[in-house]
């Protein structure tokens, strides 16, 4: 009689040809492995994963683990900041977000929930945010789309004479006269990388 584990891999694959919870082909998230269906076999599944090495998964785990189908996906979801510097003005800062948003909402391979706000009073930048979903599917088409908008939005900084931060620390250096009398401070801007 073979083996407990042997009948729950053979169940699991019974289960997984009956409700197809993913077919070759598929991008899976299962496990900690993400990876594309290679092969379903009778006792396991092959994953090949984003760095292109073969995982074979027991079918039970398959079965009994949390599954992403990340291929059943309507759209990827795309968000981050965009770091202005504090000297940007509030003028600039609606005519970027109110032209990035125009741009995002017309977008061919974007939907229409996609927001581009200012969210944010960093620690040394103003913070836009960049949300938006792409119907891409494909990898390389949605990396693309991406690009795309990454040159946009430096575009439409560039267009409006603001400029991207950096983190940044600022020092105040005195000199003192004969009189060990303290003067105005000479201020400078440094990377943090500088003064470490």
């Amino acid at each position: 009689m073979p083996p407990k584990k042997v009948w729950k891999n053979l169940l699991a694959s019974f289960t997984i040809f009956l409700d197809h919870p993913f077919v070759v082909g598929d991008l899976v998230e299962v496990g900690g492995v993400t990876g594309v269906i290679e092969k379903i076999g009778f006792r396991s599944t092959r994953i090949r994963t984003l760095e292109k090495t073969f995982v074979t998964v027991p079918n039970k785990s398959m079965i009994d683990k949390p599954l992403n189908n990340l291929s059943l996906r309507t759209f990827r979801r795309v968000q981050f900041d965009v770091n202005l510097t504090y000297d940007t003005t509030s003028a600039q800062i609606k005519a970027i977000t109110s032209e990035l948003q125009e741009y995002i909402d017309s977008h061919p391979q974007t939907n229409l929930d996609g927001r581009i706000r200012f969210q944010n009073l960093g620690a040394s930048s103003k913070d836009v945010m960049v949300l938006y979903f792409v119907e891409a599917l494909d990898w390389n088409e949605f990396i693309n789309i991406k690009e795309e908008v990454a040159y946009k939005i430096v575009e439409v900084v560039e267009k409006h004479g603001a400029d991207f931060a950096f983190p940044t620390q600022t020092l105040h250096v005195y000199k003192e006269n004969k009189r060990n009398a303290p003067q105005a401070p000479e201020t400078a801007h440094f990377p943090p990388s500088d003064l470490q």
